[in-house]
């Protein structure tokens, strides 16, 4: 699809903000799910493709001022079908967030504009310019793929060439690019620039930029008319201001089905000359093929849940080595995990969460369709099905989620701590009576929709955290707080205790420990990254939830002496430029380190079921 059907001149914002202007209840009425009847179906658009005109002799100032552009083909993001997601009201109409994309090329690099309609800007702020995050501001992100071969999120060899820019509004006015398979970002020297500009009173941004192809291109390789690219670009609009993720995004290629690909990327050609404004187009070339395995396919990652289920968890008692227990089967079951783990990029994941968060259900879709974050909403779903059986009166179920958290069952109470991930909120709500939540400003420990949920059921669901955060239709003046060291949920038949002191000051830390009572059930203590020993009651516990970064949990276990002992951190991906993995070799050393106490270390997915004490 040629998107050369509508020109406009980026000289005259008003005459732009005309063209791409429409009632909010028009555009409502178009974003029906499909099959609702009585409401207008939208058919998915075409894989687009665009060309790109040389700059020729012109001089381009990167000024935030598109005088000095010529009209050109307009590459838009204005439908209601490329919207990632619209729940919860975030999403207004075209006034609210679409944009309209040009671009020039010459030897230098390639010019890029973009006017966009927003009515709240939002700037990045300079104090949380951290280059290896993702960047909470209003924005235009690039991603280029010179050798068109990406066809999956995640370790994609076809990513290794991809090139992925972040645009905004930066005093410093300089272009960042991001390494997303590594989790790493670098601003560009010159003559890369960029200049961002906010009209308050028309309610319009202007993103102008230069990047320069030795950015853009793999190295040795020159631009060159009838060169194709493959790209995605996505509008990010934020909202609110004290929310950390994107309300809404607009993306070019998020308009062709129901589910939004993240290998899917259109297509930009360099053209000669202005041809293409007479209606002259050239052939683009289909996209290659791909000479390296995108992802493993889905009989892959049903085939590793039956190894596990075929080896379940053993004891570790000291016998045999931590490796060793459990046999070797499950072991190399355990390292071929541990291995696509340390190879999900960091970015990718917490872009899932962020999807999963603001309920961006097309993306959610294709980021979860294929290699691990696949087996991750395959596990959701199994452990739904198995937390059906019934457990025995007296005991402590406990499921490791997949993406991180615990669903935690008893004969009459079913409860959460730290619950992350896609489907949560759909699949487990039977296991939502309550929530606790260890640090709850991480948004790899929870999951919004289902706090959402929680908050507004009839009755409200509780849920336990101590520090606030933003939830989208939730006042965060009216959210309850946990008084560290105090206990709550008496009546209930569960009590629940924070595991600390208050400070002097009256500040609390990041992460807090519990310990939760059930009555005629074993305790179980949850041991934060922070939790001291002295805080800990000497009072022996049934299960501890033990997270491997605590430097005390040694000396913290010898003080709660618990039955047995499970693993908080490990099988996680990375989710913090400042801290390294947990590695399956760290959970085995830990285990060493932690006799003559008993562990488990669990697969996500797997159970393991704690008698009453004294049985």
């Amino acid at each position: 699809m040629m998107q050369t059907t509508r020109s406009a001149s980026p000289t005259r914002p008003l005459v732009l903000a005309a063209l791409l202007a429409m009632s909010v209840g028009s555009l409502l009425a178009q974003q029906a799910p499909q099959g609702q009847p009585g409401k207008q179906q939208l058919k998915q658009m075409l894989l687009p493709q665009a060309v790109v005109l040389p700059v020729g002799d012109r001089s381009i100032d990167i000024d935030g001022s598109l005088i000095d552009w010529p009209k050109l083909p307009a590459m838009l993001l204005n439908d209601p079908r490329q919207l990632s997601g619209t729940r919860h009201g975030a999403w207004y109409g075209r006034a609210d967030a679409s944009a309209v994309v040009f671009m020039m090329w010459g030897e230098e690099g390639l010019y890029i504009a973009c006017t966009a309609l927003d009515q709240w800007h939002r700037a990045l702020d300079e104090n949380t310019l951290l280059l290896t995050e993702i960047p909470a501001a209003d924005s235009l992100v690039l991603s280029f793929d010179p050798e068109r071969n990406t066809r999956s999120n995640g370790p994609d060899p076809g990513r290794r060439d991809d090139r992925e820019f972040w645009l905004a509004d930066e005093k410093a006015r300089e272009v960042v690019q991001w390494d997303r398979l590594r989790g790493a970002a670098r601003v560009l020297p010159e003559p890369a620039r960029m200049v961002v500009l906010h009209d308050k009173e028309q309610g319009i941004t202007t993103y102008e930029a230069l990047i320069p192809w030795p950015e853009i291109l793999p190295p040795g390789k020159q631009p060159q008319v009838g060169k194709c690219i493959d790209l995605q670009m996505i509008l990010n609009d934020f909202d609110e201001i004290t929310d950390a993720m994107p309300q809404t995004r607009i993306g070019w290629t998020f308009g062709m089905g129901p589910v939004v690909d993240p290998g899917l990327l259109g297509t930009i050609q360099l053209v000669g000359n202005d041809a293409p404004m007479r209606g002259i187009m050239p052939d683009f070339p289909p996209k290659p093929g791909a000479t390296e395995e995108a992802a493993k396919p889905r009989e892959y990652w049903r085939l590793l849940s039956a190894q596990f289920i075929q080896n379940p968890p053993v004891v570790y008692a000291g016998t045999l080595t931590p490796s060793e227990t459990g046999g070797m089967k499950r072991l190399k079951a355990l390292e071929r995990l541990e291995q696509h783990y340390s190879r999900m990029p960091r970015v990718d994941n917490l872009e899932i969460l962020q999807r999963v968060h603001r309920r961006m259900t097309r993306e959610i879709a294709g980021l979860t369709a294929r290699g691990l974050p696949f087996w991750w909403r395959e596990r959701t779903h199994a452990i739904s099905k198995q937390a059906e059986d019934l457990v025995p009166a007296g005991s402590l179920r406990l499921f490791r989620l997949p993406m991180g958290g615990w669903v935690v069952r008893t004969a009459r109470r079913s409860f959460m701590i730290d619950p992350s991930g896609a489907d949560v909120e759909q699949w487990l709500w039977g296991a939502a009576q309550m929530c606790v939540l260890t640090q709850p400003l991480a948004m790899n420990r929870r999951n919004d929709q289902l706090l959402l949920r929680m908050f507004t059921a009839e009755p409200v669901h509780p849920v336990m955290a101590h520090i606030v955060f933003h939830l989208p239709m939730i006042a965060m003046e009216k959210m309850p707080l946990v008084q560290v060291g105090e206990s709550y949920g008496e009546k209930t038949g569960t009590t629940v205790r924070s595991i600390g002191k208050p400070r002097r000051d009256g500040s609390v830390p990041y992460d807090l420990g519990y310990r939760i009572k059930t009555i005629g059930c074993p305790d179980l203590i949850i041991v934060g990254p922070t939790t001291k020993v002295e805080d800990v009651e000497e009072k022996s516990c049934g299960v501890m939830i033990a997270s491997s970064r605590n430097l005390g949990v040694v000396e913290i276990a010898k003080k709660l002496k618990p039955g047995i002992i499970l693993f908080d951190d490990g099988f996680l991906p990375d989710t913090d430029a400042g801290l390294r993995r947990v590695t399956l070799h760290h959970l085995h050393q830990l285990q060493r380190a932690l006799l003559p106490f008993k562990s488990v270390v669990l697969a996500p997915g797997e159970s393991w079921t704690v008698e009453r004490q004294g049985k």
